[in-house]
């Protein structure tokens, strides 16, 4: 019997009915479900535990959700700063640590980009608005989730390339106001929005890590390059579990 790779997706706690729940989105499972994986929501709440869930996963993608807390890349919250979920933040550095470690493939999506690139000694913009100097796009759209509202450039001879296509008109989603600022050591560029903003990351040296601003979950069932992101890392996590 074939058995499928089972891709860890860490859950984020929110309140329903007055009870704290474990909480991941359909769409992440969904993706992950229709490329081939078995989704597993893992729980945040004690990050001494993330070593453990690790052993259990081919691979990890780490979805979209909160801000992330500043002080895990050594900033003060400024006054645009959102919601903040610290065990969160803590449970998934740990994740992004021991799988990098492990050689565990790693997907980010949105906020997944952004804390595997704080996990890995970056930093992210509290708010693109505020703290840049330059026009900035609308990020945070208000179109459906399911279209995408602007472009961007691909970086030749990157993972992402080999994977989606490489020019300047991709067309992507937008659902943030959070974005990578100082790059992570063994992380490099590989798509920039036309106003600068960095929408997509990968490891330099090898093809463990691969991470988007975007949210290819919500635009995967009628895209085939969306669609190719998911195939893709379902294959990468196969192929590490050899």
């Amino acid at each position: 019997m074939t058995h499928k790779p089972i891709i860890g997706i860490p859950a984020e706690i929110r309140i329903v009915n007055g009870l704290q729940r474990n909480s991941v989105n359909q769409a992440d499972i969904s993706a992950v479900t229709a490329a081939g994986g078995v989704a597993v929501p893992i729980p945040t709440r004690q990050p001494e535990l993330m070593s453990t869930y690790l052993n259990l996963c081919a691979g990890i993608m780490l979805p979209g959700g909160p801000d992330v807390a500043p002080r895990f890349y050594g900033e003060e919250p400024l006054s645009k700063l959102g919601d903040t979920d610290a065990l969160l933040d803590e449970s998934e550095i740990q994740l992004v640590k021991l799988a990098a470690a492990n050689k565990v493939p790693l997907l980010g999506l949105c906020r997944g980009m952004q804390i595997i690139n704080v996990a890995l000694g970056g930093s992210v913009y509290q708010d693109l608005e505020s703290q840049r100097d330059r026009q900035t796009f609308q990020h945070f759209q208000k179109a459906p989730m399911n279209q995408g509202t602007h472009t961007i450039s691909i970086t030749p001879e990157t993972q992402l390339e080999s994977i989606i296509g490489g020019g300047d008109q991709t067309l992507v989603n937008s659902h943030h106001h959070e974005a990578v600022k100082a790059l992570a050591p063994g992380l490099k560029l590989t798509a920039l929005a036309k106003d600068g903003v960095i929408e997509g990351l990968e490891s330099e040296n090898d093809d463990l890590i691969l991470a988007v601003q975007w949210h290819p979950e919500f635009m995967f069932e009628n895209n085939e390059q969306m669609a190719a992101l998911f195939k893709n890392f379902i294959h990468r996590a196969e192929a590490a579990k050899k």
